[in-house]
C-alpha cells in the first residue's frame, strides 16, 4: 500500500547524495527521483522498462518486512533485464548477524551490497566506492558485498552522532511531484531506543543512544506535509513522548491542523516507561483531535516474561500511574499485547487480557515476529529458548509453550476481540465481573473450551467458534475476527446467543441472573451492536439504569483498586440511546481492521468508555 511504501529511508539518502558537499559525487551520478511503484495505480512495468534502457544504473531498494519480498522480486526482474545494474539493498529486513547477512546474499545473487544500519552517508561512500572501483568497498564499513565469487564483510559502521548533517527530504523538495497522492507521511522527530528489548531491532540497531533532530526542522516539515493536505503522520519514532521537545512537536501537530486541517490522526510508538512528558504528550495530542486513544505500550505484563525479553526495566508501577492520569482526563485507554513471546504462557496471556479489561484497556493484540536483526534472532538467544518459527517468519513455540498452546493463545485472543472489542459481550462480562465476582477472561476462556469442543447445549457457541474465530485464527500475521453477510446466523438470533451466555453463568459458575438484570443488560448489549433492521438512533426501554450503572465506572481507574459500585439491582427503570442520525447500517459484513480507536464495529452510545 502506499503507506507502506519506505520513501521517507529513500528520500534520506537522495537528500544527502545532493547536498552540496558531494559534487564530486554527483559528477559521476545523475540521482534520480523517488518513485512509487509496485501498488494499486504504480505498476512495476514501466520503472522496469525505463530501468532496462539505462546504461549501469544504480538501483537502492529499502526493505522492512512489508515489501522485502517485492524488493526482492524487483532486484531480480531488474537484473533480468539489465545485467549491467547495480542493485543495494539496506534497511531493518537485512540480517546483520555474521554467516546470516552472508546467507542472505547467498539467497538473493542479483543483490550486489547489502549496507547494514543507517544509510545516508555508508550509501554516499559505496557509490563513491563503486565509481572508481568496486575494491574500494573494503573501505566502508557496515558492509556486505560480492567481489566475484566471494561475499565478502566489513567491520561495523558508526551511527550517525549529528542528525542535522542530513538533510530533509521535504524541505528539499524531493517529494514534491506526487506527496499530495499519498495518505500517510512517515516523519522522523529522532533515532534510538534505550531499551533493549530482544523481540525488538531498534534498541539493539540503534547502540541504545538517542539523537534528535532539531526542532525547528521537525516543526518545518510538519507545516510542510500539513500545506500538502497529508491525512495521517507516522512519528517513527521508538518512544515519542520521551523527550522534552516532544511536548512541542505535539503542540505543533495540533496547530498545523488547526491552521491547515491537516493531519486528521497522528501514529507513532510511545515512550514505554511512562511520565510527566508522555502523559502531556498525549493529552495535547487527544484534546487536539489527533489522538482518539492514549495508548499505552505493555506488550506484557508477566515478570517473568518481561525479564525474558530484557524488557524488565519497564515498569508495571509506572503504566498504572499513567492509565490513572488517562482515566482522570476521561481518555479512552488502548495498549498492544504481543502474543507468542518467550517466556509466555497460556495463564499469563490470559492475566495480560485480563489486566487489560480491569483497567478498562483495549488491548491490541499482535502475534510475534522474528525481526531478522533483534536480540531474539541471534542464535544463542534461540537456542537458550527453544525458539521455533514458521514458513512466515513467526514464532511458533518456545521453551515455555507449544505450537498448541500457541494456537490457543490466538483463538483465545480472538474472542477477547469478538466479545470485548468489538463489544459482543463486553457490558455483561463488565456486570459479570463487578457484581458477581466472575473474572471476565475466566469466562471467556471458559466459553472457548465449550464452542472448541462443539458442546450440544451450546450449539450458537460452536458456530462462532467454527465459523469466525478458527479460520481467523490460522491467519499467520494478524489477529482480525471478520465475517460476510453470514454473520447475520450470530447478529440476527443475539437472543439465542445471550440465552447460551446466561446458562454459562449458572452452569459454569453458579451465577444466578434474575429476569430483570438479563433484560437490561442484554437489551444494551443488543443495542450497541449494528444492526439492518433498525433506524437510528435506537431507543431502547430498560428495567435497570444500565447507562447509569457504567457511568458510575467512569471514575474508577481499575476493577483491581476495590473501588464499591452499586450493583445492577438497585438501579431503577431507564433508557439506551445508541447510533445517531447519520448512522446508516447497509451490511452485517464487518471486513475492517480494527485499530487502537476500536471504531470498527460498536456503536456509539453512552455505554462507551473505549
Amino acid at each position: 500500500t502506499p503507506e507502506s511504501l519506505p520513501y521517507l529511508s529513500l528520500g534520506m539518502i537522495t537528500a544527502y547524495l545532493r547536498q552540496g558537499e558531494l559534487s564530486a559525487l554527483r559528477r559521476r551520478y545523475r540521482i534520480d527521483e523517488i518513485r512509487l511503484a509496485g501498488t494499486p495505480g504504480r505498476p512495476l512495468e514501466p520503472l522496469y522498462d525505463a530501468i532496462a534502457s539505462l546504461a549501469s544504473p544504480v538501483i537502492l531498494l529499502s526493505s522492512y518486512v512489508w515489501n522485502h519480498d517485492l524488493n526482492m522480486e524487483a532486484a531480480r526482474e531488474i537484473r533480468r533485464r539489465n545485467p549491467g545494474a547495480r542493485v543495494i539493498v539496506g534497511g531493518p529486513e537485512i540480517p546483520k548477524w555474521p554467516g546470516e547477512s552472508e546467507a542472505f546474499m547467498v539467497a538473493n545473487p542479483a543483490v550486489d551490497v547489502a549496507v547494514l544500519g543507517e544509510g545516508e552517508i555508508a550509501c554516499a561512500e559505496v557509490l563513491a566506492a563503486l565509481a572508481d572501483d568496486s575494491d574500494r568497498l573494503a573501505a566502508v564499513t557496515g558492509l556486505v558485498y560480492r567481489r566475484g565469487d566471494r561475499i565478502l564483510r566489513t567491520t561495523d559502521r558508526e551511527r550517525v552522532r549529528d542528525l542535522d548533517r542530513l538533510p530533509s527530504p521535504y524541505l528539499g523538495g524531493d517529494f514534491d511531484a506526487w506527496i499530495g497522492d499519498v495518505p500517510m507521511a512517515t516523519l522522523e522527530t529522532n533515532r534510538g531506543c534505550p531499551y533493549g528489548c530482544t523481540y525488538c531491532d531498534w534498541g539493539s540497531a540503534t547502540l541504545q543512544k538517542v539523537s534528535r533532530f532539531d526542532l525547528s526542522r521537525v516543526e518545518q516539515e510538519i507545516d510542510y506535509l500539513a500545506r500538502s493536505g497529508m491525512q495521517e503522520i507516522f512519528i517513527a519514532d521508538a518512544n515519542f513522548g520521551m523527550l522534552e521537545q516532544d511536548i512541542a512537536i505535539a503542540r505543533a501537530l495540533v496547530q498545523a491542523r488547526a491552521e491547515h486541517g491537516y493531519p486528521h490522526r497522528l501514529y507513532t510508538n510511545f515512550a514505554k516507561n511512562g511520565g510527566r512528558r508522555l502523559m502531556q504528550v498525549i493529552s495535547i495530542l487527544h484534546h487536539g483531535g489527533l489522538l482518539p486513544t492514549g495508548i499505552v505500550a505493555l506488550q506484557t505484563t508477566d515478570p517473568a516474561t518481561l525479564e525474558t525479553i530484557a524488557r524488565d526495566n519497564i515498569r508495571t508501577a509506572s503504566y498504572e500511574k499513567m492509565m490513572s492520569y488517562f482515566n482522570r482526563e476521561g481518555i479512552p485507554m488502548a495498549s498492544d499485547l504481543m502474543i507468542g513471546l518467550p517466556g509466555q504462557t497460556v495463564d499469563s496471556f490470559h492475566e495480560d487480557l485480563q489486566f487489560c479489561f480491569d483497567w478498562k484497556i483495549s488491548a491490541n493484540g499482535n502475534y510475534t515476529s522474528m525481526m531478522p536483526n533483534a536480540p531474539m534472532a541471534e542464535p544463542a538467544y534461540r537456542a537458550a529458548h527453544a525458539i521455533e518459527t514458521d514458513g512466515n517468519g513467526m514464532i511458533a513455540s518456545t521453551a515455555t509453550f507449544t505450537a498448541a498452546d500457541l494456537m490457543f493463545m490466538r483463538r483465545l485472543y480472538l474472542c477477547y476481540q469478538l466479545m470485548v472489542r468489538m463489544a459482543l459481550l463486553k457490558y455483561f462480562l463488565y456486570f459479570l465481573q463487578i457484581d458477581h465476582r466472575v473474572p471476565a477472561i475466566d469466562f471467556l476462556r471458559r466459553w472457548l473450551d465449550l464452542a472448541m469442543s462443539d458442546d450440544p447445549d451450546y450449539p450458537l457457541a460452536a458456530r462462532i467458534y467454527r465459523e469466525m474465530l478458527e479460520p481467523a485464527s490460522r491467519n499467520g500475521h494478524w489477529p482480525h475476527v471478520t465475517w460476510g453477510p453470514e454473520g447475520a446466523f450470530l447478529f440476527d438470533r443475539l437472543e439465542d446467543f445471550y440465552r447460551e451466555v446466561r446458562m454459562l453463568a449458572q452452569t459454569g459458575f453458579g451465577v444466578s441472573i434474575s429476569a430483570r438484570e438479563a433484560a437490561a443488560v442484554f437489551t444494551a448489549q443488543a443495542a450497541v451492536m449494528p444492526s439492518t433492521a433498525v433506524h437510528y438512533p435506537r431507543r431502547e426501554c430498560l428495567p435497570l439504569d444500565v447507562v447509569g450503572y457504567f457511568r458510575q465506572l467512569r471514575p474508577v481507574p481499575s476493577l483491581r483498586q476495590g473501588a464499591e459500585l452499586a450493583a445492577l439491582a438497585s438501579f431503577g427503570p431507564g433508557e439506551i440511546e445508541t447510533g445517531s442520525d447519520e448512522t446508516a447500517i447497509s451490511s452485517i459484513a464487518m471486513r475492517t481492521m480494527l485499530g487502537h480507536s476500536d471504531h470498527g464495529w460498536e456503536l456509539p452510545s453512552p455505554l462507551r468508555f473505549y
